[in-house]
């Protein structure tokens, strides 16, 4: 018999999401072993996500690694435009979007702005900021083949598909976490139903082209979208905003078959040449799809990223719900391994992150839509001056309806926890929900708001280790009740650290005396201990998924 490898969490997948759920881990402390079924990192191909918006970009901030992820990426520099064509070479412009450069988007709602950093840098970033915690066994290529849950445990049967020859491990883990992709064998053992369904299918051709803006009229921009009469029908997008650039050709109603397609000459349609001195270095078709998993949760398997929900790419916020799902469920496993988080908070994490996934899915959606028919597309590749009228209009339509993908803080820092067991809801009002825009507010259920301190810290850098209390005013003024909430936490096992802010402007922006901040910088809680003792004890219980007060 083989010997049972015994670990707190098993995670299968050594995606980014896989990964992160392990650093994140990690970082609390909790071991977990990471299974993948790729012998290495695949590089370049398949097409990969890019994109890291500030929630992402705070959260690997979090975890220490944003400085190096920043570094990495793209040059900040870089136009993030989008021009709109029908071809690059011997094509006619139809509009621009012109969107800032990293490097002069404000910093005034968070630490971090958006980055771009293609996955096949990111991913290894993650990797070796998991390794080096040592608390992280990364195992490739391997495949988990079942598992079985029993006696408080979960038992799985992973086979080792390297070059020695298949032989089958057995690892024993307190919890089980499917971060495999849409496909996701962990979701369809645990016959999880899959909810929604496919939009159309792509194929996605990957290029190698040097110096990209020396060879058309059209300047730098990150994105090219190719359009005529029926709509877009391929878009051109930098990945690392130097030499590679991923070509998408969209809305095929069935997966197509790679034998039947012609990359080249696919590529030199849209391109408007055959003589772009480029390199082509694969192609792959996938699925479109707009899905979410019923449940997040059965038993001692969670799901997270893809295996939990799918995306349509447009707007780039699958991996980054992805990242957000990793660090909300970080912390609650965490809890149940060391036994102070309470039955619901297992739950709660579906009531959390499903609803965000349905938005920014949705939200995703509908750019798609704009992009393949939002406008009337009539007379985009007419002749004379009456195409040229056609192409303005094309354009400044396309501009109009596609503003809110190309600026998009709302989805990223204004999601919300609105119907969770953790939260101890006070009552305010809620800032509209607007993809485009983001209100601050330390409302219950909603990110903490970034303010900087004197000391030139956010008050996100006081967020991560555990929950975090802060007391706004005087030391001092709040003692008797910091001294409640500190002893029921102490004596639930709730890591709990105290900061005294004494700055009016971070009081005015949090707005209330005491306000209790979740390990994902999500508040729990925000108020005054007016029923002392019993109170106290109630918000912490709440916090942890050991209670269903109301209010609190």
């Amino acid at each position: 018999m083989n010997d049972v490898i015994d670990t707190d969490v098993l995670i299968i997948g050594a995606g980014p999401v896989g990964l992160a759920l392990a650093l994140d881990l990690a970082r609390r402390g909790v071991p977990s072993v990471v299974v993948d079924d790729t012998a290495v990192d695949t590089g370049v191909l398949p097409a990969k996500a890019g994109l890291l918006n500030e929630r992402t970009m705070e959260i690997c901030r979090q975890w220490g690694v944003a400085d190096e992820v920043r570094a990495a990426g793209a040059p900040a520099d870089y136009p993030r435009d989008t021009v709109y064509c029908t071809a690059l070479v011997g094509g006619e412009l139809i509009g621009r979007s012109q969107v800032p450069p990293i490097s002069a988007l404000p910093r005034d709602l968070s630490p971090e702005t958006t980055a771009k950093c293609p996955q096949f840098i990111f991913d290894p970033i993650l990797e070796r900021a998991a390794l080096e915690t040592g608390l992280v066994d990364l195992r490739r290529p391997h495949r988990l083949v079942a598992y079985r849950e029993q006696d408080g445990s979960v038992t799985a049967e992973v086979a080792d598909m390297s070059a020695t020859g298949r032989r089958t491990e057995t690892i024993s883990a307190a919890y089980l976490v499917g971060c495999d992709g849409a496909a996701s064998t962990v979701r369809r053992q645990a016959g999880i139903p899959f909810d929604g369904g496919t939009l159309d299918y792509s194929i996605s051709v990957i290029t190698e082209i040097e110096s990209l803006e020396e060879h058309h009229p059209f300047g730098r921009a990150e994105r090219f979208m190719f359009i005529d009469e029926r709509g877009t029908w391929c878009n051109v997008t930098s990945m690392d905003y130097q030499k590679y650039w991923r070509f998408t050709f969209l809305g095929y109603p069935e997966k197509p078959a790679l034998d039947e397609f012609d990359a080249e000459a696919a590529v030199a349609a849209a391109v408007g040449s055959s003589d772009l001195p480029l390199r082509i270095l694969g192609a792959v078709p996938w699925r479109r799809s707009e899905s979410a998993a019923r449940t997040y949760h059965q038993g001692r398997v969670f799901l997270a990223g893809d295996a939990a929900h799918t995306t349509s790419p447009t707007g780039g916020h699958g991996l980054n719900t992805g990242i957000g799902d990793a660090a909300t469920l970080g912390w609650i496993l965490a809890g149940l391994v060391d036994g102070w988080a309470g039955p619901e908070a297992a739950e709660a994490y579906t009531a959390e992150r499903r609803p965000v996934a349905l938005r920014n899915s949705g939200i995703s959606s509908v750019h798609y839509r704009n992009w393949v028919d939002g406008v009337d597309f009539r007379g985009a590749t007419a002749p004379g001056a009456a195409g040229k009228r056609e192409r303005e209009r094309i354009g400044r339509d396309l501009a109009d309806v596609l503003s809110s993908q190309w600026s998009s803080q709302g989805v990223s820092l204004g999601y919300r926890y609105e119907d969770s067991a953790l939260i101890l809801d006070d009552g305010s009002v809620a800032p509209p929900d607007d993809p485009s825009s983001y209100t601050p507010t330390a409302k219950p259920g909603h990110r903490a708001p970034h303010v900087v301190l004197k000391d030139g810290r956010s008050t996100l850098d006081l967020f991560g280790a555990g929950f975090t209390l802060l007391s706004f005013g005087e030391r001092g003024e709040h003692d008797q009740d910091v001294a409640l909430l500190q002893a029921a936490a102490t004596e639930r096992g709730l890591p709990l650290q105290v900061e005294h802010i004494d700055e009016p402007d971070a009081r005015s922006v949090y707005e209330r005396r005491l306000v209790l901040v979740r390990p994902d910088g999500m508040v729990a809680w925000r108020g005054d201990l007016v029923g002392g003792t019993t109170v106290a004890a109630q918000v912490v219980d709440r916090a942890r998924g050991a209670g269903s007060t109301t209010h609190a």
